[in-house]
């Protein structure tokens, strides 16, 4: 029984020894286990509220995201941007698994209908109101460039580093139709945006160089000058084409004329965008960041292409060009400007029908 008692003794001494230091020396708090158990230490998929707003239009934006399994302040951002839908968190969980495999941050930002209502909000960042319209630039007006979803949407990213500890200055942006229609806007629009690398995977519609038509297809009446657009050619933006999305029909796709005046389908859009742009790079004597990139056997799909395009910004891997710079441009946007005001397709349609998204 002696033996018994002196190992009990001995036991209670090891343990009580034990509970009274901390690892790494520190002391045992409340404030303490309340970092170690918050759910960002434990779940790959989350999401979160951050202002986003100023006090004249106030936002809060949600943030849809997959982690790795370790976050430094040097943790790359992927920003994934959803569809029309809104759809931010299945467009996370498209990119999802790359937050582990490659170890990046992984965030979808959800562009809400209830703060940017219809494609004027999200589309076209909300850069004009909503009762514009895409063929008659007496309607509708200007938004204070603070309000629009371009400028939230950077709020929005440095309360992410706020939030997870990032020293991150830029971040990588990709989206998909609606969400491509974004990126393409946001950098030719507002270029101060802290975009690395931009990807543009099958939009629908561009918004050419053509200051002949407002918003969504030109920039009449956007603030926005030719010299202006050296600052977005200095981007790196990548146009990212599924070579199957070359429906002519497709239930997404605009049928107004003034649609089609951009291209046939998505693939030709994308091409004769990427050849205008580069064209007015050239007359501007600037450089041109932007390239174009295709995807084989690909249509319109999201989740598709969200594979091709986490392979180019994660792995660096393309595919062999399809296309070259002796393709010729669709001859209803030629590099002549004159040619262009003179084009009555890219005048718009009088057939009344609308202008949708």
């Amino acid at each position: 029984m002696k033996l018994v008692a002196i190992f009990l003794i001995g036991l209670m001494s090891v343990l009580s020894g034990c509970a009274s230091v901390q690892p790494g020396g520190a002391a045992y708090s409340e404030e303490s286990e309340s970092d170690l158990f918050q759910p960002e230490t434990f779940e790959s998929y989350g999401s979160f509220v951050v202002s986003a707003g100023t006090d004249a239009k106030p936002v809060d934006m949600r943030l849809w995201y997959s982690r790795p399994d370790q976050i430094t302040a040097d943790t790359r951002v992927i920003m994934v941007m959803h569809g029309g839908r809104r759809d931010a968190d299945k467009y996370r969980d498209y990119w999802g698994a790359y937050a582990k495999q490659y170890g990046v941050l992984i965030v979808a930002p959800e562009i809400s209908e209830k703060d940017f209502p219809t494609g004027w909000g999200y589309q076209t960042g909300n850069w004009v109101t909503p009762d514009s319209d895409s063929t008659d630039e007496t309607k509708g007006e200007r938004v204070p460039v603070e309000q629009t979803s371009f400028a939230a949407f950077e709020r929005a990213f440095d309360e992410l580093k706020k939030h997870f500890n990032l020293n991150a200055e830029t971040y990588d942006i990709w989206g998909h139709g609606s969400g491509a229609q974004f990126v393409t806007r946001m950098i030719m629009l507002y270029p101060q945006a802290r975009i690395g690398t931009g990807i543009a995977a099958n939009s629908g519609t561009y918004t050419f160089p053509d200051w002949t038509l407002p918003l969504r297809y030109g920039l009449k009446n956007t603030g926005i000058e030719p010299e202006d657009l050296k600052e977005s050619y200095k981007h790196h933006l990548v146009i990212m084409l599924g070579t199957d999305d070359d429906d002519t029909s497709h239930r997404l796709l605009s049928q107004l004329e003034i649609a089609k005046a951009q291209g046939a389908h998505r693939l030709e859009k994308g091409k004769n965008f990427y050849r205008v742009n580069k064209e007015q790079a050239e007359q501007l004597n600037t450089e041109y960041n932007w390239e174009l990139q295709t995807v084989y056997g690909i249509g319109h799909s999201g989740r598709k292409m969200s594979e091709a395009g986490a392979e180019y910004l994660l792995e660096g891997k393309t595919e062999e060009p399809l296309f070259t710079d002796d393709l010729q441009v669709n001859e209803s946007y030629r590099s002549d400007n004159d040619s262009r005001e003179e084009n009555e397709l890219l005048k718009g349609s009088d057939d009344g029908e609308e202008s949708p998204f």
